[in-house]
């Protein structure tokens, strides 16, 4: 998915679903290469970027890298643009408000 279009449309549906002032937003990203010293170079390179501070999750599953960022809403536009300049590779599969569960409202017993 193109990373503008995944903003746009995250956006979107986050507004959609009543969080239009959600503070977090989790992004969820692929990426393929050709081997595996490829994938370590591109995971040495994403956190040496200034992006490297909103990964969250990294894992290699072997020639698969799967990214998850935790970032504050405003910041996501950024967050989007490095992660196409920095892992031209990665697919955006999920956009989504970052809920704590610490923070749900607790549902009345009685």
């Amino acid at each position: 998915m193109d990373m503008s279009l995944a903003w746009a449309v995250s956006r979107r549906k986050l507004q959609d679903e009543g969080f239009g002032a959600c503070q977090r937003v989790r992004i969820l990203a692929v990426a393929h290469f050709a081997d595996g010293e490829a994938s370590r170079e591109r995971i040495r390179a994403l956190f040496h970027s200034p992006l490297g501070i909103y990964v969250s999750q990294a894992q290699r599953e072997g020639c698969d890298l799967r990214l998850e960022f935790d970032t504050a809403s405003e910041d996501l536009a950024f967050t989007l643009r490095t992660l196409k300049r920095v892992l031209p590779e990665a697919r955006v599969e999920v956009i989504a408000p970052r809920v704590f569960a610490h923070r749900l409202p607790a549902r009345d017993a009685g």
